[in-house]
């Protein structure tokens, strides 16, 4: 696939990052004003209206980030592996959202910022797991980043299922198996998922633009390398070409 700029890139980011910020205006004004305060809790309660939205949205890129990665591995594509890193960096990224807002619910309802109960832990290793792919990304060089990476965005999925079924499979969680919302707290949290969703979708769009960038770029540096090669440069950027 060509590195070039694709002509319905700008139009689409420019509707996606419209749609996302006025549901995210729309979100934050039902969470303020709409939805009823929860009796037990207080405000705080209110949180779940950013932690859970989240927590979707990290599955949501991580999930993507094991399908662009199989895309990969079978076609050999770099766009596939440039949507695997993009939507792998905002999965973190919400991921660490999640792990900032649980604490501050975490301590009203259960007053504690901490517990090593099924859920947090699971989730705390899946952020460890995630940062770690980035980590690995970077330390490698192109020929074989690719594949690591890969590589690495199919087998940390194993983790997800686990995350999600640690309530089932583990006794002494403290979240709630199931939780019930009817009225204007379920309206408020069906929007706001609604929300971040179109948001990552945005952040996405912009996140692989760059990846396209880099690659174009790339094609243009090893499109001159010949040329400069000719005229005794080092390619590389460093210095002159020896004999």
């Amino acid at each position: 696939m060509n590195a070039n700029d694709p002509s319905w890139w700008r139009p689409l980011g420019r509707a996606l990052w419209g749609a996302a910020f006025l549901l995210l205006a729309v979100s934050a004004w039902m969470i303020l004003s709409k939805a009823p305060i929860e009796a037990q809790m207080g405000p705080v309660q209110k949180i779940v209206y950013v932690h859970v939205p989240s927590a979707i949205a990290t599955l949501l890129a991580f999930g993507f980030t094991f399908a662009c990665s199989i895309a990969y591995l079978t076609t050999k594509s770099w766009v596939w592996d440039a949507m695997a890193a993009s939507a792998c960096e905002l999965g973190l990224v919400f991921a660490t959202v999640v792990m900032v807002t649980g604490p501050l619910w975490a301590r009203s309802a259960w007053n504690t910022w901490w517990t090593w109960e099924p859920r947090l832990t699971t989730f705390l290793i899946l952020w460890i797991l995630y940062a770690g792919y980035h980590v690995v990304r970077a330390s490698l060089h192109s020929g074989a980043k690719r594949t690591v990476s890969s590589i690495l965005g199919v087998v940390l999925f194993v983790n997800l299922p686990v995350v999600w079924m640690s309530i089932q499979w583990w006794r002494g969680s403290l979240h709630p198996q199931k939780v019930t919302m009817t009225g204007d707290m379920r309206a408020t949290l069906l929007e706001s998922m609604l929300a971040w969703i179109v948001f990552l979708a945005a952040a996405f769009v912009s996140r692989l633009r760059l990846e396209w960038a880099r690659e174009a770029a790339m094609e243009r540096e090893n499109e001159m390398a010949p040329g400069l090669a000719r005229h005794g440069r080092d390619p590389s950027g460093g210095g002159r070409v020896s004999a």
